[in-house]
Formats: C-alpha cells, structure tokens, sequence
C-alpha cells in the first residue's frame, strides 16, 4: 500500500505490511482469518496453526494464510516446515515482499542460515532499491556476510578424545 513499508507502519502480521482477509470464492465461505492474524501478533502460533491450515483448505491459494502459517511453524519452533510453507509462498508469488521478507527474518533470526538469507535479502534490495526496506535489506546481507565470515575465521572447535 502506498505510504507503508515492509519495516515499519500500520497495519497487523508483520510490521508494515497489511493483511487483507481471504479472498471469497464462489459458494465457499473461506474461514475468517482475523482470528489468525491476531493470535500472530500476540506470538500465540501455536494457536494461529490450526486456523490457518482452516483457511488454506478452503482455499488453498491463499497467500497471507501460507506466509502466516509457515511464520507460526518457525515461531513454535517447526522451523523447517515453516521454511517449506515460506518456499511455497514464495514459488507462489516470487516478487511478494511479504513472502520474501517473512522468509528472510525466519532463515536469519530463527534458524540462523545466513548463507540462505543473502539471496532473498539481495531479492528484496532488488525489487525496492532506493526504499527504506531496500536499505534494510542490504543491511541484512552485510550482517548474514559477517556472521558466515566470522564463522570461517573462528578457530575450529576442540574435540574430546
């Protein structure tokens, strides 16, 4: 939306970024995300899951509701289908700034794979340059650089005999 940002601003989920309710398809009443959403930004997932894979069985398309589930797997710990929810969305919709940033913050900050974030932060650098989220995203990838340079200049670990 015009005046928002991935980082920053109104809206619910991920900072910035709006979440619009699922889309109706004829003759099917899809499920109410805003419950969903609003256990996402009280960090309750575990109870987020269940609404959402509600949503997506009724409509299996929904973006929003992929991006949510795969950021409440990883915050409950399932990082790895998390990640794989995230790919999906991302396959989906591959210049979404929501999918992409989503898996992004999850490879960084939650499962620490910072050789696997560089590719989606340069993504969103390149989709965005001159934003303030195109700066972020650069900063991600000089911060992921780091962290796998700091790694390879560690001495390696002592083993026990």
């Amino acid at each position: 939306m015009e005046g928002m940002t991935i980082t920053g601003g109104p809206g619910g989920g991920m900072p910035g970024m709006p979440m619009p309710s699922a889309a109706p398809v004829a003759g099917i009443r899809a499920a109410d995300p805003s419950a969903a959403h609003a256990d996402v930004e009280a960090g309750r997932f575990a109870r987020a899951i269940p609404l959402y894979e509600r949503i997506l069985r009724d409509d299996p398309h929904n973006l929003e509701a992929l991006i949510h589930l795969g950021v409440s797997l990883a915050g409950i710990g399932r990082v790895e289908q998390g990640v794989a929810q995230l790919d999906r969305a991302v396959a989906m919709a591959p210049d979404n700034l929501h999918a992409l940033w989503s898996k992004g913050q999850t490879l960084f900050d939650i499962k620490g794979d910072y050789a696997a974030s560089i590719p989606v932060w340069e993504r969103i650098a390149s989709l965005m340059p001159d934003s303030p989220d195109g700066v972020a995203a650069r900063d991600y990838v000089f911060r992921a650089r780091e962290r796998l340079k700091g790694t390879q200049d560690a001495p390696p670990a002592k083993r026990s005999p």
